[in-house]
């Protein structure tokens, strides 16, 4: 499942934390019970977890999360690198660029496709640092 949308002026945070739970609402919706949860905001992720105190700018949001969790059997959350996220990194761009929301269950866009194809044979970005 898919889905992209622009939230504005929102900060980093308050973005990462409201397409975290407008995901985990619809695959709730789409009846799928066992979640598989990657992200590459340390910070989200670990706040979700419980390892963290959740920042105030998301506390609500990270709320709601856990209670449509609840309604999962099985949930794995895990803290990805930014390189091994290229398909969400597609999405957040893409998102940015409507005026609305879109959620699709298929890839029709070719360039997605590729990065989802990618991402399915273990290709990554190269990791850039200092």
């Amino acid at each position: 499942m898919t889905g992209a949308s622009n939230y504005g002026a929102s900060s980093i945070l308050v973005a990462e934390g409201r397409v975290l739970r407008d995901g985990v609402h619809a695959a709730i919706m789409a009846g799928y019970s066992r979640l598989q949860i990657e992200g590459d905001n340390l910070i989200v992720i670990k706040a979700l977890q419980g390892k963290v105190a959740i920042p105030w700018q998301i506390n609500y949001i990270i709320h709601d999360v856990r209670n449509l969790l609840i309604q999962a059997n099985q949930v794995v959350i895990k803290h990805i690198y930014r390189e091994a996220n290229m398909t969400a990194d597609w999405l957040s761009k893409y998102g940015h660029s409507l005026s609305n929301t879109m959620l699709a269950t298929d890839f029709c866009n070719l360039e997605l496709r590729n990065i989802v194809r990618d991402y399915m044979l273990g290709r990554t970005l190269a990791r850039r640092g200092a």
